[in-house]
């Protein structure tokens, strides 16, 4: 009778981080939440007063995109979240048309109802959630920017 030498490999603790209900995961530290919240300002503020760059737009775009994923991971908040994904689809689409970052006439008041949805996320999102949520994010912002056919002499 052949006896079974096989040992259970260890789990990391990024597989028992994922056991975890997300309740009882670590959550952003204050830090991270404190900074996400004025980076969502900066871009709203940019963005409305004219002065973002194209940078600045595709990093307001890439953080709407997180946000959204986020909201899908955790199965709460994305039809808060799908004017937000509209907004950064036209506001892109005006950039490779005028090739000017701008918010145009209602655009604000969804983008400001947006970072308040962005900032509640932050605070309750568990870490893991909010990794997978940016890698994600990291990679449909690469796949945007990689379609975009911005106007002569605009660098994106």
């Amino acid at each position: 009778m052949a006896t079974n030498n096989k040992r259970k490999r260890r789990l990391s603790q990024a597989e028992l981080l994922d056991r975890l209900p997300r309740a009882f995961r670590p959550k952003l530290a204050a830090i991270q939440v404190r900074d996400l919240g004025l980076l969502h300002v900066s871009c709203l503020d940019a963005i409305s007063r004219g002065d973002a760059s194209p940078r600045l737009m595709w990093d307001w775009v890439s953080n709407v995109l997180t946000w959204s994923r986020a909201a899908q991971l955790m199965e709460r908040g994305e039809a808060e979240m799908q004017p937000q994904l509209e907004l950064a689809y036209r506001v892109i689409e005006r950039y490779r048309i005028t090739g000017r970052v701008e918010f145009q006439d209602g655009d604000y008041e969804i983008a400001r109802t947006g970072q308040i949805v962005m900032d509640q996320f932050a605070d309750i999102i568990d870490r893991p959630t909010a990794e997978a949520a940016a890698e994600w994010s990291d990679r449909a912002t690469n796949a945007l920017l990689s379609q975009a056919s911005a106007p002569e002499g605009i660098a994106a």
